[in-house]
C-alpha cells in the first residue's frame, strides 16, 4: 500500500513576510511567473490542486 499525503503540501509566495519556512513546505519566489510555476510543478508532482489566495500567494493542497 502506498502512502497517501493529504491537506497542505506547499505555500508559494512573492512576500518575504508572509514566508515562515517550517511545514508544510514555504516556497519564496522571485516573481509571479516564479510562484506560479513552483506551485505548478509541486501540485504536478504530487497530483494535487493549486488554490490562489486574493493576496496572489499559492497554497498546492491534496484532497
Amino acid at each position: 500500500m502506498s502512502q497517501q499525503f493529504q491537506g497542505i503540501l506547499a505555500f508559494v509566495t512573492t512576500d518575504k513576510n508572509r514566508y515562515l519556512g517550517g511545514r508544510p513546505l514555504a516556497l519564496l519566489a522571485k516573481d509571479e511567473a516564479e510562484m506560479l510555476e513552483l506551485a505548478t510543478t509541486v501540485a504536478k508532482a504530487f497530483l494535487a490542486d493549486i488554490v490562489q489566495f486574493p493576496t496572489g500567494d499559492y497554497m498546492v493542497i491534496k484532497k
